[in-house]
């Protein structure tokens, strides 16, 4: 009786929770006449992206392809799922973290993942020992405030890995072998340079490093067969020398480089001779990511990102296991884990409409087992597309972009502006969930990779010196001009929305170009860039060097007030649209007091702000639990509506459960 009792309570507030739910958040039906007057798909429900109860991603194989890893939710929580590769039996292993990503130890062992358990970003190894049923998550503790990664994972090493921290010099990362079974850890190279990166055989010998030191000056160096290092190459802040394998007793290896060239290119070198002989050159961007074998580091295929993505193999063995995958060509494809001897493989397959479908790829079998479709995919009917755009600057300069067109429209729709981080960043093509959940409320989407960003080469890059705020900006604002002659974009009707450095350009808009933006959302964003040097983590080196080529130095006074002067901070009087600022409170890359100073600002002025600090969020949406993404994209959409005129959802059992589950 008293069970039958509580469930019925629980019923009853369950029910009451969400008719107050639905009192405080009523569906909001489009205002806009091209939504409004359109026949428009089915509104698919925020959870659907953000919060899917029945998810499961990070398949991984172990490297002898015994076991097979996962993250699954476990009574609302993701958990790690581990099974034999050919048993049905599950063990479960709950933590206590987050887990944005996870790889297996040499000998199959232990799961590892880096655990960011504050926001701060001064993550923690973690291994879950699988070969114990129920065992809990060991941390590998190596000080109060001290940021750790896992650096490699060295074949046939058993139980050891090599890891970095900044246990010794909060400034620089020194390199350890740890034994996760004791937990032990022995000095490899304990740096007095600024920063080293390390490249590593199959059993984790270092066999080159990359020396940085002021301005990003850099130069790298191989160990050669006789014990002594050979400088290979020099450069600076946009040059890019690396090699993915060790040079043979020819001198011959594997390298990506942009030297003396606009972009990377894949090549075989003669580091005794210098000879180049180039493998891969993708026209006009750089060579993309470079899928190698697990052991040999042999090169097998490329993939690039001109537009959609494009693949270019090397080796047979690649091209057979995509080959089982049947027709992809309307698909990016994925590899994310394989065995040793590289016959079993995770491949995923990307649609920008439908999500990741994972398999399970068995060359040897000539198989390929669908392990996963994403829940989403039985949205795709109500989705959109996603399709890569080329935007004539004012200057001349090609600014590419992905678009995506709102299902069901008449018309020019208001259109939002994605603006992404960085700077130096680009985004893809592929499944964007932020561009899939706004086009389904009515909005055409553009995502704008502006000068100064990655992957479209050095002259591209540098096309921002001097230009922040300034053609930085107008790349959005012709984005703008072009998505509105096109006919796409209402002008009356046009939001910028953007995180980090996006959030800089979300605010520049609003400050430069108040009347070209109907309103603005800025997410971690950047308000005054004469401060953001001094706001940094000590170990960030390469930001300030950026900031001083590219932006100016804040130690010299004229450069100082010029960067007030393209500071959104010092404008605020100029903003005449709605802006909704959202800020972690834990971020450390984007401080606080960047979005407190802004808000202070707006309202002092008298302007519409509204402001969303997320209590114990980081600075990117990985840090972010599934309640606060809910939660945040919920206020967003409202505010969306309400300037914009799109449509809003009401209840949503997903967004009462992020209210409610702690």
């Amino acid at each position: 009786m008293f069970k039958k009792l509580a469930l019925l309570l629980i019923g009853l507030a369950a029910a009451t929770a969400a008719a107050l739910f639905l009192v405080i958040f009523p569906p909001i039906k489009a205002t806009h006449p091209a939504i409004a007057g359109g026949t428009m798909p089915k509104l698919v429900p925020l959870r659907d992206f953000y919060a899917d109860p029945n998810a499961r991603w990070r398949f991984r194989l172990s490297p002898d392809g015994a076991r097979i890893a996962w993250l699954e939710a476990k009574r609302l929580k993701p958990a790690l799922w581990v099974r034999a590769l050919d048993g049905e039996d599950v063990e479960i292993y709950h933590t206590p973290d987050t887990v944005r990503w996870f790889t297996w130890s040499s000998d199959g062992r232990y799961l590892l993942y880096q655990a960011d358990r504050d926001g701060w970003e001064n993550d923690q190894i973690v291994s879950v020992d699988v070969t114990r049923p129920g065992s809990a998550p060991r941390t590998y503790d190596f000080g109060k405030d001290v940021r750790s990664w896992i650096e490699f994972v060295p074949r046939d090493s058993g139980s050891d890995i090599l890891v970095s921290h900044n246990g010794r010099d909060r400034s620089k990362f020194d390199l350890y072998r740890l034994n996760l079974d004791t937990g032990e850890t022995s000095a490899l190279d304990l740096i007095s340079e600024r920063s080293v990166n390390w490249s590593f055989d199959r059993d984790g010998t270092l066999f080159a490093r990359l020396i940085s030191g002021q301005q990003s000056q850099w130069r790298y160096e191989a160990l050669m067969t006789d014990g002594t290092w050979r400088e290979l190459a020099r450069g600076g802040m946009e040059d890019e020398f690396w090699l993915l394998s060790r040079p043979d007793e020819t001198g011959q290896a594997i390298a990506l480089s942009n030297l003396n060239r606009d972009n990377r290119v894949l090549m075989r070198l003669n580091v005794l001779t210098g000879e180049e002989k180039v493998m891969h050159a993708p026209d006009a961007v750089d060579a993309g990511w470079i899928i190698t074998h697990p052991v040999t580091r042999k090169p097998l295929m490329a993939l690039d990102y001109p537009g959609e993505q494009t693949r270019s193999f090397f080796d047979d063995s690649a091209r057979d296991m995509v080959d089982l995958l049947g027709d992809t060509d309307d698909k990016a494809l994925h590899l994310v884990s394989s065995t040793d001897d590289f016959t079993k493989a995770i491949w995923e397959t990307e649609d920008s409409r439908e999500g990741w479908r994972t398999y399970l790829v068995d060359r040897t079998a000539g198989t390929a087992d669908l392990l996963q479709t994403p829940g989403i995919a039985k949205e795709a009917d109500n989705l959109s597309d996603l399709e890569p755009v080329f935007i004539p600057a004012q200057d001349g300069l090609t600014i590419p972009a992905y678009l995506t067109r709102p299902k069901g429209t008449v018309g020019p729709a208001p259109l939002v502006i994605l603006i992404h981080g960085g700077p130096v960043a680009r985004s893809y093509w592929g499944y964007k969930d932020l561009h899939l959940w706004l086009a389904n409320r009515g909005y055409a989407v553009l995502n704008v990779n502006y000068r100064g960003g990655s992957g479209y080469g050095r002259a591209f890059k540098e096309a921002a010196i001097g230009e922040v705020s300034r053609k930085m900006h107008t790349d959005i604002v012709d984005a703008r001009a072009w998505a509105v002659e096109e006919g796409i974009a209402d002008p009356a009707k046009v939001a910028a929305l953007g995180g980090s450095f996006g959030g800089l350009k979300t605010l520049t808009a609003l400050t430069q170009s108040p009347g070209l933006f109907a309103a603005g959302v800025s997410i971690n964003g950047v308000s005054d860039i004469s401060t953001m040097i001094g706001e940094v983590p000590v170990y960030w080196t390469g930001w300030p060097d950026w900031v001083r080529k590219y932006l100016g130095d804040p130690d010299n006074e004229d450069d100082l007030q010029m960067m007030r002067d393209r500071s959104p901070l010092y404008h605020a009087d100029n903003v005449q649209s709605p802006v909704m600022i959202i800020q972690g409170s834990n971020d450390v890359r984007v401080v606080q007091s960047q979005s407190d100073r802004m808000v202070e600002a707006l309202k002092a002025a008298g302007k519409d702000v509204s402001y969303e600090l997320i209590d114990g969020a980081g600075h990117t949406f990985s840090n972010m639990s599934w309640q606060q993404k809910m939660i945040m994209h919920r206020k967003i959409e409202r505010f969306l509506a309400t300037h914009l005129g799109g449509r809003a959802d009401g209840f949503d059992y997903g967004v009462l459960g992020a209210y409610i589950i702690p």
